[in-house]
């Protein structure tokens, strides 16, 4: 029997490769043909192949020469995904200036991926700038993408890059988390935890924790609320 299910799994495994080998082939032909988003495709396929170990050899440059061959015909997303391949180094010379420029070429195009990496990097680094920072988190949040909404909380709430304003931090917190950020929820608890800036209800604490906890955000799983403590500050 375990001879068996050996040779079925071994069955299994070339006919995954094989079809996985057949719908490379496809998209190439269209990346060959002129069809951006082939190239973009294919490039996402054999990026995630070489971290995941599906038994290809690591070919970096060969994801950044698909990502460039979109991104010159158009396709933004490409170019913050070749951005982020100049940001890691990985099949190209690790070059920050141009990242900053291929992500600022993404987000001026309407990718929001593009932009919150614009938010990031000016966040820290040789780049550090943080009103302009938090100009790109609003972009995000603008653009419907929760997680800039919870970033640009933090902003508020900390009084980094924006003047402090603990009211408008609860809002954007409230909007993320309503949105589906599950950090937003647990950052938002934080503050009627601490009763920072607003007035304190750990009830309303525990039950953010519990909706993001549930929302599958691990670090809300590990929040208790203690009378008469001022709750933790963490930023997520």
């Amino acid at each position: 029997m375990k001879k068996i299910l050996l040779l079925a799994f071994g069955l299994g495994v070339a006919i995954w490769l094989n079809y996985q080998k057949s719908v490379d082939r496809a998209l190439q032909k269209a990346c060959d043909g002129g069809t951006l988003e082939a190239c973009l495709d294919l490039g996402n396929r054999y990026r995630d192949r070489y971290r995941d170990g599906e038994g290809i050899p690591q070919d970096f440059a060969r994801v950044a020469s698909l990502y460039e061959q979109a991104c010159d015909g158009g396709e933004l997303l490409a170019c913050n995904n070749l951005g982020v391949r100049y940001y890691r180094g990985e099949g190209v010379i690790r070059d920050m200036d141009r990242a900053v420029s291929l992500y600022e070429q993404a987000c001026d195009g309407g990718v929001m991926p593009g932009c919150i990496n614009l938010a990031n990097r000016y966040r820290s680094g040789g780049t550090r700038n943080l009103a302009r920072a938090a100009d790109f988190h609003e972009q995000v949040c603008d653009g419907g993408v929760m997680r800039g909404c919870t970033n640009l909380g933090n902003m508020y709430r900390a009084g980094g890059g924006v003047a402090q304003d603990f009211n408008r931090a609860k809002d954007l917190y409230e909007q993320a988390c309503d949105g589906g950020d599950m950090r937003g929820c647990t950052n938002l608890g934080n503050m009627y935890q601490a009763g920072d800036g607003i007035t304190q209800d750990l009830s309303r604490a525990a039950s953010l924790y519990e909706r993001a906890c549930d929302g599958g955000w691990r670090p809300a799983c590990t929040r208790s609320v203690t009378p008469n403590r001022a709750g933790p500050s963490n930023l997520f």
